[in-house]
Order: C-alpha cells, then sequence, then structure tokens
C-alpha cells in the first residue's frame, strides 16, 4: 500500500471537533454545571490551538529546500510552548480548586486529538 496523502483529513478533523465539543459541552452543562462546560470549552480550544499550531507549522517549516522557515522553527516552538504554558496558568489561576472546571478542561485537552485517533482507526477499518 503506497501513501496517501488526504488534503482534507484536518478540515474534516475540524469538523467532527466542532460537533463534539458543542455535544459535550451541553452534556457536561447537564450533568456537572456551568463550571463544567467552561473548562470543557477551554480545554477543546487548546486541543485545537495546538493542532492547528502543528498543521501550520508543518506547511511552512517541512517543505523541500526551504531554509529560512527552518530558522523560525525554533522561535516558532518557544512562542507556542508560552502561550500554551500561560493559558494552562491561566485556567489553574481562574479555575482554583474547581474539580468540574477542571476535569471538563482536562477531558477537552484531548478533544482533537481523540478525534484524530478516531478517524485514523476508522481509515484503517474501512481499508480492510
Amino acid at each position: 500500500m503506497g501513501q496517501e496523502i488526504d488534503e482534507g483529513f484536518l478540515d474534516r478533523t475540524y469538523r467532527t471537533v466542532a460537533i463534539v465539543w458543542a455535544v459535550g459541552t451541553a452534556i457536561s452543562w447537564q450533568i456537572a454545571g456551568w463550571a463544567a462546560a467552561a473548562g470543557w470549552t477551554a480545554g477543546a480550544a487548546l486541543s485545537a490551538g495546538v493542532v492547528r499550531g502543528f498543521e501550520i507549522l508543518a506547511r511552512r517549516v517541512f517543505v523541500p529546500g526551504a531554509v529560512e522557515p527552518m530558522r523560525d522553527f525554533g522561535r516558532f516552538s518557544i512562542a507556542k510552548l508560552a502561550i500554551v504554558l500561560s493559558i494552562l496558568v491561566g485556567v489553574v489561576l481562574i479555575a482554583g480548586r474547581n474539580a468540574e472546571a477542571i476535569i471538563g478542561f482536562c477531558a477537552g485537552l484531548v478533544l482533537a486529538q481523540g478525534v484524530i485517533i478516531m478517524k485514523a482507526l476508522g481509515l484503517l477499518v474501512v481499508r480492510r
């Protein structure tokens, strides 16, 4: 089996993330209240942002023969790490000791990566 490039994979992933986020927000709101829904939303936004950052990085930096974007790789990585760290600190400071908000945030953090894993497993099953 040869390598195939599916240009629409990430676009479909973002749409699925949005749908799962909406359903998860409604469920978390009903089960644990606004704090869990807010935590879920913040985690999901960070999760999607990390995937989008990797997408941008891959499209800019990993281009055959491109030297200039490789120089920006280090700066981009440091800036991204600082942004993610500040978001994590902000969520912990805002949520305080609210367990529902922290649990919702942690669940939201794995949303985009979980959708990618499920879509990849689905593709493997369909191809067999």
